[in-house]
């Protein structure tokens, strides 16, 4: 189970006439990158990934703040394949360069994914439209996963007048047919009622739809070259449906003795006022406020927000603080301090942080029901998470990056052995170490990422050692005509204490009868270039022909071995 939760620091040296540098951007798409694995395999292989089953389940840190003081939904469901960061995903583009890209993924059992986008530049702006679509059987938590999104993101600027405006609509389907992770329906006949607390996994024919829609509309006015105001309104609603239960279906570690359906619905309104203002060639200051309405069956929750920060370029440092104050007497706060500074020639940059923040909605009432079953809301006085914490990066040159971070955390929420939320009573503490490296004598390379981390608690389980390693050769083939890296991928993971997902929590909850043991996947793979073309084949997890069936976390068994092809192909008009 891949746990991580630093900021990676990265440096991109880019010419000063990027803007008019056509082929560095073509360059720059049609290389091999990192970031590739990412977008076919549809999550970080190091980090971590989707609830779906593309391979790997995520399992998340509950305390982190996400970097912000907003009201935020939590769920894992709703949340997968939605990014809620305002005009920060990959739908973002160069609006200078038109450009086409087709990317097709074959997925672990009889299925595929095919994205397609478009970018376009006109006289007065430029219009991308994003398709995502996935149909997949799976071996792990679905036993069927289907998903569509679309996207549609317009930027309008004028020659002559400093005004700019931005929009996007997104929306997102997904349609799922759960497993647990298990394929033994025995295991889930009414017979095995009267021991339903040791079952690993209790609910069976359970089919989810989650739907989404958000409205996102940026305005922008330019005064002079030292002040810019700007204003944001971001739409969205979210729904999320469980169906298909039978009278006596089981859900541990919550009872539903005669429920057919379950549901959640919730629609989100913000609104944000910014003004970036240069105070000196060297110092720039952000002040802003926001406001935002979160609102449930018939409730909602108003909250409203204050930010600012001070950026030094000649000191290398910033000031950030975040203050957030919310309907029921609870309030969020967040203060930052970074500090970038160099030693020999090495990059490095230190973070002080102090967070206070509420779980999120779903950690807060996950376990609580009303008669008609549908969740309600139950925000408590004081049940914060407080979280300081140190990073510090340094960045020695492009093949050679060190990460560290310390955590110390009170009131960390999380959901127990029975599935209840609770607020633990002892602080916990979390250390975490990565370095990542790119070595590369003559044609040969290593590249990858390796980890340690340690929590105090056993309420916060975590894997101690983590190690994503690759190592190939990279040249042309045939003539010089196609460049070409082929090579072994070596993904390991160190025994994990124990987690098990809930489809009706919308998360984990701790269960040491999962405690899986480490777990090693081996993949051969070989990419090829062709002009604008890059084509990706591996043979995955081939030590399971010899060492038998293996999880990442228990019962959710590794993909069999599989042969996938994926391909990225771009265009420029």
């Amino acid at each position: 189970m891949f746990l991580y939760g630093q900021e990676d620091l990265v440096i991109v040296n880019t010419p000063d006439s990027l803007g008019l540098d056509s082929l560095w951007f073509q360059n720059e798409h049609n290389s091999f990158s990192l970031a590739d694995e990412s977008i076919l395999l549809g999550y970080s292989l190091f980090e971590k990934s989707s609830q779906t089953n593309f391979g790997v389940p995520i399992i998340g840190w509950y305390w982190k703040s996400n970097q912000s003081t907003d009201l935020r939904i939590g769920d894992r469901i709703l949340g997968f394949g939605i990014q809620f960061s305002r005009f920060s995903n990959r739908g973002s583009y160069q609006q200078d360069y038109p450009h086409t890209q087709i990317i097709y993924s074959q997925t672990y059992s009889e299925g595929q994914r095919l994205n397609f986008a478009h970018s376009r530049k006109y006289k007065y702006g430029s219009v991308k439209l994003d398709y995502d679509r996935l149909v997949s059987l799976g071996y792990l938590t679905h036993e069927k996963n289907k998903y569509t999104k679309f996207s549609i993101q317009g930027v309008f600027k004028h020659p002559e007048i400093p005004y700019e405006s931005q929009i996007r609509l997104q929306t997102f389907k997904n349609e799922s047919q759960w497993n647990g992770g298990m394929s033994d329906d025995s295991l889930f006949l009414a017979g095995t009622e009267t021991n339903w607390e040791i079952l690993p996994v209790n609910w069976s024919s359970l089919e989810s739809t989650v739907k989404h829609i958000g409205l996102d509309w940026r305005h922008s006015y330019t005064f002079n070259d030292a002040t810019k105001l700007s204003y944001e309104i971001n739409l969205s609603q979210d729904s999320l449906f469980y169906e298909g239960l039978q009278d006596n279906s089981l859900f541990y570690p919550l009872r539903l003795d005669s429920a057919t359906t379950f549901q959640r619905a919730f629609s989100d309104v913000k609104n944000t006022l910014k003004l970036n203002q240069r105070i000196t060639e060297d110092k720039n200051m952000v002040l802003g406020a926001r406001q935002q309405t979160f609102k449930y069956n018939a409730s909602a929750i108003n909250k409203w927000t204050a930010f600012a920060s001070l950026k030094s370029r000649y000191y290398k440092n910033e000031l950030y603080f975040e203050y957030g104050k919310a309907d029921l007497e609870t309030y969020t706060l967040l203060a930052n301090y970074t500090q970038g500074f160099n030693i020999k020639g090495v990059s490095n940059k230190i973070k002080f942080a102090y967070h206070r923040t509420n779980p999120n909605w779903m950690q807060t009432n996950g376990s609580i029901l009303n008669q008609a079953n549908n969740f309600i809301c139950v925000l408590e006085q004081g049940n914060s998470i407080v979280d300081q914490f140190i990073e510090w990066d340094s960045y020695i040159n492009e093949n050679l990056q060190f990460n560290t971070s310390y955590h110390s955390i009170d009131g960390f929420n999380y959901f127990n052995e029975q599935g209840l939320s609770m607020i633990s009573e002892e602080r916990v503490d979390v250390f975490q170490a990565r370095i990542h490296h790119h070595l590369n004598v003559n044609k040969w390379h290593w590249n990858g990422s390796a980890a340690f981390q340690n929590s105090s608690s056993d309420n916060l389980p975590l894997a101690n050692f983590l190690l994503n390693q690759k190592v190939y050769w990279q040249g042309n083939l045939f003539k010089e005509a196609t460049e070409t890296q082929i090579g072994i991928r070596v993904l390991y993971r160190f025994s994990h204490p124990g987690m098990t997902y809930a489809p009706l929590l919308g998360g984990f909850y701790v269960n040491p009868n999962s405690k899986t043991q480490e777990s090693l996947r081996l993949d051969l793979f070989a990419n090829f270039k062709i002009k604008t073309v890059k084509v990706y084949l591996a043979y995955e997890h081939l030590n399971s022909l010899w060492q038998g069936e293996k999880y990442i976390l228990k019962p959710y068994p590794m993909a069999k071995p599989t042969f996938r092809l994926s391909l990225i192909w771009n265009f420029y008009d």
